[in-house]
């Protein structure tokens, strides 16, 4: 039995076992030999959409792998021009906003806050056992 799924490679395959079987009893049921031929046409076309979109797909993985090696190439070079306009302007200059390169800020330093030490836990006190008679 051929696939029960509905996915596009299921349906050509079921289309396929379709044509080949009904092809081999055409002598049975010859009335059939025309939706057979146009099955059979549509089934050709189908692989060939299914053989493009695998050359599609392989020219989109191939695309994304010269797209990653381009950005990492972009990374570094915005890198260096961005050590150099540091070099010329100053690790903290705001000129540096306009190139987009992050200021290094000077981080402010909070006053120091004193602590009031843990107050202790009194003891608390024993009453003494009465004892009753």
């Amino acid at each position: 039995m051929a696939a029960k799924g509905f996915s596009f490679a299921e349906r050509l395959s079921r289309s396929a076992v379709m044509v080949t079987n009904v092809k081999e009893n055409l002598s049975e049921v010859p009335h059939l030999t025309d939706e057979v031929t146009e099955l059979e046409r549509m089934l050709g076309e189908g692989r060939a959409f299914e053989s493009r979109q695998d050359d599609l797909r392989s020219q989109a993985q191939d695309n994304t792998k010269k797209m990653k090696v381009l950005i990492s190439q972009m990374d570094k070079l915005r890198s260096r021009l961005a050590a150099g306009l540091k070099s010329k302007y100053g690790f903290t200059s705001e000129t540096l906003l306009k190139f987009g390169v992050k200021v290094h800020r000077l981080p402010r330093r909070k006053a120091a806050t004193k602590t009031a030490p843990a107050p202790t836990p009194e003891p608390t006190p024993q009453i003494p056992a009465t004892a009753t008679s």
